[in-house]
């Protein structure tokens, strides 16, 4: 929570909520605790940043606090319906690697469409998640698929 900064009454004096004059230690432990309270959202703002999709991140990174967004964040994704699961499973099934491509950033996408599904309450095993990527390798990969399978 925001700490209440004080209010300046009609003679200039530094009043308190219950309308006593604020000492210079109240009023200097006040701008710290105001300080404080600034550095922790905008600490927890890079966290939510950090760990958010770029689509979701232009979506709130106007927004001014931390609780603010967090909470715009919940209300997107606790809004997932059946529909946009399936759409993004759909997705993580349909996503190919061309040939010549950067398989290291397809990867990662994969791995992002897997955890966005997760997030949402869907659970994709590990040796489905290892099949969809062997599928969506480019056909250069496949002798090397080949004899990984055929070594196993």
């Amino acid at each position: 929570m925001k700490p209440v900064p004080y209010t300046t009454n009609s003679s200039r004096k530094t009043v308190k909520a219950d309308g006593s004059t604020a000492t210079e230690a109240e009023i200097k432990e006040l701008e710290k605790k105001i300080d404080e309270y600034y550095q922790k959202d905008s600490l927890t703002k890079q966290h939510i940043f950090s760990t958010i999709s770029d689509r979701l991140l232009l979506h709130v990174q106007s927004l001014d606090k931390a609780l603010k967004i967090w909470e715009e964040v919940c209300t997107i994704h606790e809004g997932k319906t059946e529909l946009v699961q399936i759409d993004l499973h759909r997705q993580l099934q349909e996503t190919q690697c061309e040939e010549g491509g950067d398989v290291k950033a397809h990867f990662g996408e994969l791995y992002q469409l897997r955890e966005s599904l997760v997030g949402m309450g869907v659970s994709i095993d590990d040796k489905d998640f290892s099949a969809i990527i062997m599928g969506s390798l480019p056909e250069t990969y496949r002798p090397l698929l080949s004899s990984i399978n055929a070594a196993a």
